[in-house]
């Protein structure tokens, strides 16, 4: 069966999308709490519950958001009006978030929990058409796996600016508020950038599908993914490995500068994770076409089971055991790239059963599913910094650094082992999906040659 190669120019230009994704990403996840409780001062259990709230609007929009894009039908295709209208949106929010007027830890609580609202509706409309397009993007098993490579790789590029740039140009500031303002603007910057690029420089061929109208339709859509059995295991899995990532982010710039006393080699570290993670692709890719991605996957995953203790065998001040430790997370953490793809399998196995195409169907459950994850993840981050005793901007006790090593170290390990244990069940491999398209290839011939 002969499969369509898309051009490594739009694979790049389709990856750039994933940089300005993960610019937001990793700004928010690893600064907002630490900005908003470390530099502006307002209660962390209260900053936990604001930034749930955003987080939990964006991921119940998501799954409509995701039906939307499914049941467009325009020139430009189905996936990309919705980028184009809300790349500049989403940046100037991003902006606004990170330099918010002075007002009571109150107001600025509330602050955070509108702005954060805001930003997520516009996330949601940018990101999960984008994911639902990267789905459709390619047919062949393993070039899948080379599309999601190629986004992942955009995506570590924009995650090292996002967890760089910050702390970078903050500590030139004698007033990090001050500096964390010029900061978003320059961020905001790239992924208006980065967002219009995909948007614009990607085409997305017009949808001839006809529109399915109706909220009964949409919600028998969701009842319907969720009774597709390899789509409900990888969701679960990663569900409860992103809130426990989103525990550990939340706290993990707080152990570096409290505990190991790296603060000002951050932007080193980061970039050596970032690196590490960018440079195991080839690493994970093999396995994969020689494993599988199943089992490919779970080597991931086990070998998860142990890296996290590098949190406790670091020791304060010591840089190069923390660089080594780096390394050996990036490189462990890049066979996520494997899930994506997995995730883009089982649409395609889903259109075999349902005769539709529901990427953004499926799409929309998985940020759905993820993001409220994160959301809780970070909820439980704030109520647990106030819980051990942390104090803003100042030395923290033995105690309550022992207890943030734990939520970024054993916890993490602990949740990689069930993640494997649970993994194991999933097995769609190569064969099968050649199978699956022969199938759709023909139905689609069939429904051609039938007369209207």
């Amino acid at each position: 069966m002969a499969t369509r190669e898309v051009p490594i120019r739009t694979k790049l230009l389709f990856g750039v999308g994933d940089a300005a994704i993960s610019i937001k990403n990793t700004a928010t996840n690893l600064f907002l709490l630490f900005f908003y409780a470390d530099v502006l001062g307002a209660p962390p259990h209260w900053i936990g519950i604001a930034i749930f709230v955003g987080k939990l609007w964006d991921a119940v929009i998501d799954p409509l958001m995701g039906y939307i894009s499914d049941n467009t039908r325009s020139s430009w295709g189905r996936r990309r009006p919705y980028l184009l209208v809300s790349a500049i949106p989403m940046a100037i929010c991003f902006y606004l978030l990170f330099s918010p007027p002075v007002l009571s830890p109150g107001g600025t609580v509330v602050y955070l929990a509108v702005m954060g609202i805001v930003l997520f509706t516009f996330f949601s409309i940018f990101s999960t058409p984008y994911l639902a397009w990267g789905a459709e993007l390619a047919r062949d098993y393993h070039e899948r796996t080379e599309v999601v490579q190629i986004r992942s790789l955009m995506g570590v590029i924009g995650g090292a600016i996002g967890a760089v740039v910050p702390v970078e140009i903050v500590k030139q500031f004698p007033n990090p508020r001050m500096g964390y303002a010029f900061v978003a603007m320059i961020l905001a910057s790239l992924i208006a950038v980065g967002g219009m690029t995909t948007a614009i420089g990607v085409t997305d061929p017009p949808s001839r599908q006809r529109v399915s109208t109706g909220f009964h339709h949409f919600v028998g859509g969701l009842r319907q993914t969720f009774t597709n059995r390899q789509f409900g295991i990888v969701f679960g899995t990663f569900c409860l490995m992103t809130m426990s990532a989103a525990m550990g982010q939340a706290v993990q710039l707080l152990v570096i500068k409290y505990r190991l006393g790296l603060y000002e080699s951050f932007p080193m570290i980061a970039a050596v994770f970032a690196l590490s993670f960018a440079g195991s692709f080839p690493l994970w890719q093999g396995l994969s076409r020689r494993l599988g991605k199943h089992r490919a996957l779970l080597c991931g995953l086990l070998l998860g089971c142990i890296a996290p203790f590098g949190w406790i065998i670091v020791q304060p001040g010591n840089l190069p055991m923390m660089l080594a430790f780096m390394v050996v997370g990036g490189m462990l953490t890049g066979s996520i790239t494997l899930a994506a793809s997995a995730a883009a399998d089982i649409v395609e196995m889903d259109e075999l059963h349902t005769g539709e195409k529901r990427a953004g169907a499926y799409f929309g459950i998985w940020t759905l599913g993820l993001k409220s994850a994160s959301a809780f993840g970070t909820l439980l981050g704030g109520f647990l910094l106030t819980a051990v005793g942390y104090a803003a901007d100042q030395t923290q006790s033995e105690q309550t650094m022992w207890w943030l090593v734990l939520i970024v170290g054993p916890l993490q390990a602990l949740v990689h082992a069930i993640g494997f244990l649970v993994f194991r069940n999933i097995k769609l491999e190569a064969t099968d999906i050649k199978r699956i398209q022969a199938e759709l290839d023909a139905r689609r011939a069939a429904l051609v040659e039938t007369p209207s």
